[in-house]
């Protein structure tokens, strides 16, 4: 099937509407689902937020992470320093929701050494360093980078694949790189617009029902 990347986004927002994502709760009322205001985060906290849901998000649910956020923030473990500071046994404790407790905590630590260190820099050049940060691959970094430090790359994950395939856009096995390339090289380099479409994606692929396509 040939399809422009835009007019599969079209799709996609006249039946799921706008989503808020990604989540940023010390930022935002509720759950931190926040529609149509894309200049979130705008605090160094909100921002490590989302490295953090971004590294224990891996191989999991969103409910499972919201789970272990709660606890870090209850335990008032929620930014880069606090995470450094704190011992790898209790990080790990009260991230158990999540799995892969103690991966994780490593994860966390890791990506908070980086977060601490990070300075202003061109999309490409930061996510060449981010993708040396151990526990962070390409999906990782791009989800880091596009919500939390607002920089127009395109995240790709198990949801667009499927999607890809089953529209025959691309086979199942295509690389992320060239999945990746292909939705920047056909839209504008928007934030806006790749922080709502990865986050349709997902809406879609939680979905059971796939059969607008």
């Amino acid at each position: 099937m040939s399809m422009h990347p835009l007019e599969l986004y079209n799709k996609f927002f006249s039946i799921y509407g706008a989503q808020g994502w990604w989540p940023v709760r010390s930022e935002f009322e509720g759950r931190g689902y926040h529609p149509s205001k894309f200049g979130l985060p705008a605090t160094k906290n909100g921002k490590f937020e989302v490295c953090m849901g971004a590294i224990l998000t891996q191989n999991t649910s969103w409910i499972q992470v919201e789970k272990a956020l709660n606890n870090l923030f209850a335990a008032k473990i929620n930014t880069a320093e606090k995470i450094l500071k704190t011992d790898s046994d209790v990080i790990a404790n009260l991230i158990t929701p999540a799995g892969y407790r103690n991966q994780k905590t490593a994860y966390l630590k890791n990506i908070a050494e980086w977060f601490v260190g990070v300075t202003n820099g061109e999309l490409e050049t930061l996510r060449k360093d981010l993708l040396k940060v151990k526990g962070v691959g390409r999906e990782t970094a791009d989800s880091i980078l596009l919500y939390a430090f607002h920089l127009p790359t395109f995240v790709i994950d198990t949801y667009t694949k499927r999607v890809l395939a089953a529209l025959k856009i691309f086979d199942e096995k295509t690389d992320y790189e060239t999945l990746r390339k292909w939705f920047m090289e056909n839209l504008e380099p928007s934030v806006e617009l790749f922080q709502e479409y990865h986050a349709l994606f997902v809406e879609h692929g939680k979905r059971k029902n796939n059969s607008i396509f």
